[in-house]
């Protein structure tokens, strides 16, 4: 039997003996109504006052379980219908042990068969809900499992742009606009050579600085093209 034919069968069986303990009750509080003096045409109305509640308590608790808030008036009315349901079914008993017990039984069947439905309730709705996000339960099994060596790859080291200095940036600069002002063209491999960084981080400043339209202009009035020298020995300046 899979596990939701189990809850239905379960479930069903609950609600069946909880039917049943209901009608057992209500029968004996509509004979100690009556016997009470309370009129037919109302008598019917008292079990379902007393059983009632204490039902609609108990769903109330469910509900208050539900949206995180307490739940104490709920289950105080709950036990205080349950014991006054009990005694009355007691009170309506023949003056015999036994059959007080069994009068008894009624009421307390309808309380325990009624929380027992709705912890079912609770349980079919926690094993429906969603699921957690794939991240977040791979973060919780990795926060439990201790890190061992070459569980993950080591960190690659830094490139040479990344390791450059802090001031190696300001030195390429300066080299790239000494070269415009005395009329050369600038080249990654001249600026590196300049401020002795790697000729990659030149290469890369060099079509930085080209492409700032706030860059020095050409003594000439034009502007250098990007990564190609005016002279055949730029390189080398």
């Amino acid at each position: 039997m899979t596990g939701r034919w189990t809850y239905r069968t379960s479930a069903a069986g609950v609600v069946v003996l909880a039917a049943a303990a209901f009608t057992l009750s209500y029968d004996a509080l509509h004979q100690l109504a009556l016997d009470s003096r309370v009129r037919p045409a109302l008598a019917w109305l008292w079990p379902v006052v007393i059983d009632g509640t204490i039902v609609v308590a108990l769903l109330t608790v469910l509900a208050a379980k539900r949206a995180a808030v307490r739940a104490g008036y709920p289950w105080a009315l709950a036990g205080l219908f349950s014991a006054a349901s009990v005694a009355f079914n007691i009170a309506h008993a023949p003056d015999r042990p036994v059959a007080q017990l069994v009068f008894a039984m009624a009421p307390v069947a309808l309380v325990l068969t009624t929380h027992l439905l709705m912890q079912q309730v609770g349980w079919r709705r926690a094993t429906s809900g969603p699921t957690a996000p794939v991240a977040e339960q791979q973060a919780s099994s990795q926060a439990a499992q201790p890190h061992r060596p070459g569980d993950h790859p080591a960190p690659e080291p830094p490139s040479p742009d990344q390791a450059a200095p802090a001031g190696a940036r300001a030195r390429v600069r300066a080299a790239y606009e000494a070269q415009i002002q005395a009329g050369q063209t600038p080249t990654g491999a001249g600026l590196a050579r300049a401020a002795g960084v790697s000729e990659r981080y030149g290469q890369r400043l060099l079509a930085e600085f080209t492409t700032d339209p706030t860059r020095p202009l050409h003594p000439n009035g034009n502007r250098p093209a990007e990564g190609h020298p005016a002279h055949p020995d730029a390189e080398g300046r």
